[in-house]
């Protein structure tokens, strides 16, 4: 008996001496932020606006002008371009 209780106190001290990386990580949601925080640092993000509208411009007609015609006589033959 007094093996097993020696043996069984021998193996929780070895699980107690083994060194553990801490991977916790937290996060929250607020109102108007929701964030995270880890072993590497933190992050805040804010939320969107609820119920946003995009507005896109309506397309309009394109007016294009043409371009100025320039008329020469060349030769004695009238040469537009």
């Amino acid at each position: 008996m007094r093996t097993l209780i020696l043996a069984s106190g021998m193996l929780g001290l070895a699980l107690i001496a083994v060194p553990v990386d801490a991977n916790a990580v937290v996060c929250a949601r607020g109102v108007v932020r929701a964030g995270c925080a880890g072993p590497n640092g933190a992050v805040v993000a804010r939320r969107p606006v609820p119920g946003a509208v995009v507005v896109r411009p309506v397309p309009r007609a394109v007016v294009v002008r043409p371009a100025p015609v320039r008329c020469a006589i060349v030769n004695g033959r009238r040469v537009c371009r």
